[in-house]
């Protein structure tokens, strides 16, 4: 069957469900617009308008398909076998495939279909200028056309007085904006695509409840560690891990997680401040090494806080423990250590030639036998360089953790341990560190060297003394010089007598004499034997 005698017709797309087609051509425009669109061959495009009564709605366009033609088929089947498939012609049409009958009927083109999107409506019902417009301007009567004039220029102005009126060009109220909707509101008529999809590393879980949330396994997940800086004034108490504890174990998606939570209060009971190398070494089996890295640090915040200042920096300390207040705490200060490349040492930048393999792997610095990386022996080279001062097992410094001088209150920089005191660990640590870098011999006449300077109390003692023997030199002195001055002025007034008179020169000089000795004695009098002992024992030494 040909073409060329089956009728051509248009075809229009209509957005609504219709039912009443006299309706639904006036939406388009009424006859005459159709019979306009369909003449120009689908060029002049049709107005879809949804509120036909209302002139302020705005209209839809539509525009004409240019891609292929449509064609309606008439499809034929016994209406005892479209009923065996309750009514699905689908169905039916593939269960009797030699059963039916199909033959073109109609030809559509062009099809004319919406393909702008419907624009913001404004309702105009309830607004009185439209209303007056309707009832004067779109009704053609010129009376009320005048009426509508004279009411927006002033609503007080009688019907009467209309012949004489004369309009005002000041500007109406601005309290009542009833006016007309614009032309149109969005300049959009083709609808933007977003490209919406599902995200694909959202998945859904079930909780230890049953319940089934969305979790996001893309994005990094949040820290919420507890971080308190020397200069606060408080710490973190219990409280924070008794809220949020519950929390975790009901809400935890890995129940392994949950495993070294427990595992992490049982250490923080041993223990309670830990560096988690220490963690590491001291608190895994092997069958939770492997997910440590990547789960410890969301375990520790429910446990404990850590410090970013301070002679406990970088470690972990149980909730409610301040250890700025309980000297007890001093062994848990931690000290860092940075061995220096030798280029940097000598002040040259550091090469960036490749090493050649059997340099690289001869350079290669590891640590000895099965020591712990927290640990320091004095005889291993460990990988870390930050250590507690209870994990130092070297004999020497370990006498000067235990017995060395504390403060009364802790210092910012050297804790609760007195100056000189960190001072001696830290270049003892830092003198056989470079000497296992280096692969040499550790030194003991080094070592000897530095504990054999002056603690902290020596110090001070031996400074105390010096400015006393200071003082008491410098009195001696102002006393000689004031007998020598006393002894020269006596001279002069004896020789001045005596020219005058000899007898009176004589007795002078015996009085003199006598008041010498009553003052030596006064002065012996008020001598402590303590200062003959150190008379006498300077004038030994000298």
């Amino acid at each position: 069957m040909s073409l060329d005698i089956v009728p051509r017709i248009t075809c229009i797309e209509h957005p609504g469900a219709v039912q009443d087609v006299d309706r639904a051509i006036l939406t388009l425009g009424g006859k005459d617009a159709l019979r306009k669109t369909i003449n120009s061959g689908g060029q002049t495009p049709l107005e879809l308008t949804l509120c036909p009564e209302d002139r302020f709605s705005h209209p839809i366009v539509s525009r004409s398909t240019t891609h292929g033609h449509s064609i309606v088929l008439q499809v034929k089947v016994k209406k005892s076998l479209l009923a065996q498939h309750d009514g699905d012609l689908r169905k039916t049409l593939e269960a009797h495939r030699n059963s039916y009958t199909v033959a073109p009927c109609l030809e559509c083109r062009p099809t004319l279909m919406g393909l702008e999107m419907a624009d913001y409506q404004y309702s105009t019902l309830n607004s009185p200028f439209v209303s007056s417009m309707r009832s004067s301007l779109y009704s053609g009567d010129c009376m009320p056309v005048l009426i509508l004039l004279v009411l927006v220029n002033d609503a007080n102005v009688s019907v009467d007085a209309i012949t004489q009126l004369t309009f005002s060009d000041s500007q109406p109220s601005a309290t009542d904006f009833d006016m007309p909707p614009p032309p149109r509101f969005s300049r959009i008529t083709v609808p933007f695509d977003y490209s919406y999809r599902q995200n694909p590393a959202v998945h859904a879980v079930t909780d230890a409840s049953g319940a089934t949330r969305l979790v996001n396994k893309s994005i990094v997940q949040r820290l919420f560690s507890k971080v308190v800086r020397w200069t606060d004034a408080a710490v973190p108490d219990e409280s924070y891990a008794t809220n949020n504890l519950p929390v975790a174990k009901a809400t935890a998606a890995n129940p392994r997680m949950l495993e070294i939570i427990e595992l992490l209060l049982t250490k923080f009971e041993e223990r309670p401040i830990w560096t988690r190398r220490a963690l590491e070494e001291e608190a895994l089996d092997e069958e939770l090494r492997h997910m440590w890295a990547s789960h410890v640090k969301f375990a520790l915040p429910y446990v404990a806080f850590t410090w970013k200042s301070g002679p406990w920096r970088a470690t972990y300390t149980k909730y409610g423990i301040d250890p700025r207040k309980d000297n007890k705490y001093a062994k848990y200060q931690t000290e860092y250590f940075r061995i220096a490349p030798k280029d940097e040492e000598e002040g040259k930048r550091p090469g960036r030639t490749v090493p050649l393999k059997g340099e690289e792997d001869a350079d290669d610095r590891k640590p000895d036998g099965d020591v712990p990386t927290h640990i320091f022996d004095g005889i291993h080279l460990p990988t870390g360089r930050s250590f507690q001062l209870c994990d130092i097992t070297d004999p020497v410094l370990a006498e000067l953790v235990q017995h060395g001088g504390l403060r009364d209150e802790a210092d910012e920089k050297d804790g609760w341990y007195q100056a000189t005191t960190m001072s001696k660990i830290r270049r003892i640590i830092r003198l056989k560190l470079m000497a296992l870098w280096n692969g040499q011999a550790i030194k003991q006449m080094d070592v000897a060297k530095i504990l054999e300077e002056a603690s902290d109390d020596e110090a001070v003692a031996a400074a105390a003394a010096a400015a006393e023997q200071s003082a008491t030199e410098g009195e001696d002195a102002r006393a000689t010089t004031k007998d020598e001055q006393t002894q020269s002025n006596e001279e002069q007034v004896l020789h001045a007598v005596s020219a005058v008179s000899q007898d009176g020169g004589q007795k002078l000089r015996e009085l003199l004499g006598i008041l010498q000795q009553e003052e030596g004695e006064g002065e012996r009098g008020f001598v402590d034997a303590d200062e003959y002992e150190i008379f006498d024992d300077d004038d030994d030494e000298g």
